[in-house]
């Protein structure tokens, strides 16, 4: 999945980077032609000469927002409550709760598969498989699959009961545990779900490029436009 977001993410920070720069640089050397023309600036000009002036005064204040930001979200994902919330809510969302579900439900199976494959008690095996999820309220639910082991009932009717596993998975699981084929299902469902995670994450990237690129398209035309409306407005003044 890191792999996959890497151009995205460097086509964000190039288009920032481009925005940064007109507001702080370009911008600016055409703000004393503008006061000097002594004609009202059009409503798009004034804004994005005010932003640029705000940039140059208070660049420091959304390195300080950015960094509040980022150790306060450090502190709701590291609290317990909290993460749960969080992890809740990042499920609930649109491809990218699918890419999130798909991810940790590959990681379980796939372990759990090796593990017993090779020997491992499952309730030992499932006492590993736990720190392969990054998940907590996917966590919680193998948690109670791994109490419904101990009390002697089987591990994906608890599963099924949570509903956070993929439906397809914790039925594959359930013909396992009916068939006695436990090693071989989960290996199939890890190849399943690691086959529609590439497919979900090029869903999402289809979806994502254009759309970054679009809006960032738009902001960078505006403020070029805006510049050159005002650049237009002074020439007519002159004339």
């Amino acid at each position: 999945m890191s792999t996959a977001l890497i151009y995205p993410i460097i086509l964000v920070i190039m288009a920032v980077g481009s925005v940064f720069l007109l507001l702080t640089f370009v911008v600016p050397q055409f703000t004393e032609m503008f006061e000097s023309a002594g004609k009202e600036l059009p409503i798009s000009t004034q804004i994005v000469v005010g932003t640029a002036e705000w940039l140059q005064s208070y660049w420091w204040a959304l390195f300080i927002a950015g960094s509040a930001t980022f150790f306060a979200m450090r502190y709701e994902m590291s609290v317990g409550p909290r993460k749960a919330q969080w992890d809740r809510l990042i499920l609930s969302l649109p491809l990218f709760g699918e890419i999130i579900r798909n991810i940790n439900t590959t990681n379980f199976t796939r372990t759990l598969g090796t593990l017993l494959s090779n020997g491992v008690p499952i309730l030992t095996a499932l006492g590993i498989v736990k720190g392969t999820l990054s998940n907590l309220v996917l966590l919680n639910a193998l948690s109670e699959a791994e109490e419904n082991l101990k009390q002697g009932r089987d591990m994906s009717s608890a599963l099924i009961e949570s509903g956070q596993f993929p439906k397809m998975a914790t039925q594959m699981i359930k013909m396992g545990e009916e068939t006695g084929k436990m090693e071989e299902m989960l290996e199939r469902t890890a190849t399943t779900y690691d086959k529609q995670l590439k497919i979900t994450i090029e869903r999402m990237l289809a979806m994502l490029e254009p759309i970054l690129i679009v809006t960032l398209g738009l902001l960078i035309a505006g403020i070029i436009i805006s510049i050159l409306s005002a650049i237009l407005s002074v020439n007519d003044l002159a004339f």
